[in-house]
C-alpha cells in the first residue's frame, strides 16, 4: 500500500466533493453524525489557522477518491461553504477577529476572510497500490481511540464480501425497512451488522455458535466472497421479511429480533412461508386462547431479544418460539430443517403439566446444536 502526501486548499477539496471526485459516503462509512456545535468548532479552528488531523483518501480504480478517515471533518467544511451554518464567534479562547464574524455565513464573509478560509491547506494522504485488506487495517488503527461501532470498523474492509453485504443491505432498505417501519435506523450500520451475521450463520449452516465481533470481522477480512447459494438464500430471506413486515402493523423490532426473523425466513426452501404470520405473531401478547400457549412463546421471544441477545441459547430460544407459534397457530407445513417432534414435545409438556413454563420446557427439550442446523 502506497500513501502519497497531498496538500490541496480547502476550496479545491470542497469543489471536488461537490463534483463527486471525492466521495464522503463510500459503503463502509457511517452517516454524518457531527452536531452543529462540533462543526462550528472545526470552522473556528480553520479561521484561527490551526492544524486539523490529516485526511486519508482511497483512490479507486476509476480515479475517484473515497474518504477512509476524515469524513466528518470534510462534511463540516462542505456544509459551511454551502451556507448550512454560521460562524460561532464565542468559542474560547476569545479571538477579537472571530468574534467580529459571529453569526456570519460563508457567503457573508469579507473577500479577505473568505480568501483566508479558501486557501487553508488540508493535509491529505492518497492511498494507492493497496491489497483489499490494507485500507481496513489502516482504518482500524486510525480509529482505535474513537467510539466506532464494530460494524463501522468492520465495514471498512475492501473486498468481495463487503460488496456483497452492501448489496444485501441495499435490498433490505429498498424493502421499505427503516426507522419508521421497524423501529431503528442504519445510522450506525445496524442493518449491516444484522445481515453480516445472517451470512455468517448461513455459511456455517448453523446458528449454534456465538457470533462474536472477532469471528464476524475475521470472515470479512478474508479475500473471498460468499457462495452464490448463500447470497441467494440471504436475499430470499430479506424479501420474505420485507413482504411480511409490509403486511404487519405496529412492528417494533431491534437488532436481535430482526436477525431472528431473517433466520426464520432463511429456513424456507421448498416450502413457502405464510406472509401474514408476522402480523399474527406481533399480536400474540394479547391472545385470548388459554390453551395455545402463544402468549408464553411471545414473551420468551421478547425477553430473549432484550437480554443476553447474542448467547447461543437466546438465539435458539427466539427461533424455537417463532416456530412454535407458527406451527400451533395454524398447523402449517414446516420446512425440512425444523424438527416438529421437538415442538410437539414442548406442547405436550405444557398441556400435561400445569407447573411447567414454556421457557423451562425449551431448556429441557431443545438440543441447541441439532435445532440450529440450517439447510
Amino acid at each position: 500500500m502506497k500513501l502519497t502526501p497531498w496538500e490541496p486548499d480547502l476550496k479545491t477539496v470542497v469543489e471536488r466533493i461537490e463534483s463527486g471526485d471525492i466521495d464522503l459516503q463510500p459503503d463502509f462509512q457511517r452517516q454524518e453524525i457531527w452536531s452543529p456545535a462540533k462543526k462550528r468548532r472545526l470552522i473556528d479552528t480553520v479561521l484561527r489557522g490551526w492544524s486539523i488531523p490529516p485526511v486519508f483518501l482511497v483512490v479507486t480504480k476509476d480515479g475517484r477518491m473515497e474518504v477512509l478517515d476524515g469524513q466528518q471533518r470534510l462534511a463540516a467544511l462542505r456544509d459551511f461553504v454551502r451556507n448550512d451554518f454560521s460562524v460561532d464567534g464565542n468559542i474560547t479562547p476569545p479571538d477579537s477577529r472571530i468574534q467580529s464574524l459571529d453569526g456570519a455565513y460563508y457567503r457573508r464573509l469579507s473577500p479577505a476572510d473568505k480568501r483566508l478560509l479558501d486557501q487553508y491547506t488540508l493535509r491529505c494522504f492518497r492511498i494507492t497500490d493497496y491489497l483489499p485488506d490494507e485500507p481496513s487495517e489502516l482504518f482500524y488503527r486510525l480509529n482505535q481511540p474513537s467510539m466506532l461501532t464494530a460494524g463501522e470498523q468492520r465495514n471498512a474492509f475492501y473486498g468481495p464480501a463487503r460488496e456483497e453485504l452492501k448489496d444485501l443491505v441495499k435490498r433490505f432498505e429498498e424493502g421499505d425497512n427503516n426507522k419508521k417501519t421497524i423501529g431503528f435506523s442504519n445510522a450506525r450500520l445496524a442493518y449491516d451488522d444484522i445481515v453480516a451475521r445472517l451470512l455468517i450463520f448461513l455459511e456455517a449452516k448453523t446458528f449454534a455458535t456465538k457470533s462474536t465481533e472477532a469471528l464476524v470481522s475475521q470472515r470479512f477480512k478474508e479475500r473471498s466472497g460468499f457462495s452464490p447459494d448463500i447470497l441467494e438464500r440471504a436475499g430470499k430471506s430479506i424479501n420474505f421479511f420485507s413482504h411480511s413486515r409490509d403486511r404487519a402493523t405496529a412492528v417494533r423490532l431491534n437488532k436481535a429480533s430482526t436477525l431472528s426473523w431473517l433466520l426464520f425466513f432463511a429456513r424456507f426452501d421448498r416450502v413457502e412461508p405464510n406472509l401474514d404470520y408476522m402480523t399474527y405473531f406481533v399480536q400474540s401478547a394479547s391472545s385470548t386462547s388459554a390453551r395455545n400457549f402463544v402468549p408464553e412463546a411471545y414473551a420468551v421471544f421478547q425477553n430473549r431479544a432484550s437480554l443476553r441477545v447474542t448467547d447461543v441459547s437466546s438465539v435458539v430460544y427466539r427461533d424455537a418460539s417463532l416456530w412454535f407459534v407458527y406451527l400451533f397457530s395454524g398447523d402449517r407445513l414446516l420446512p425440512s430443517s425444523v424438527d416438529r417432534s421437538t415442538l410437539d414435545a414442548i406442547r405436550g409438556d405444557l398441556l400435561s403439566k400445569d407447573d411447567v413454563t414454556f421457557e423451562y420446557s425449551l431448556s429441557q427439550r431443545l438440543n441447541l446444536e441439532r435445532w440450529s442446523k440450517l439447510p
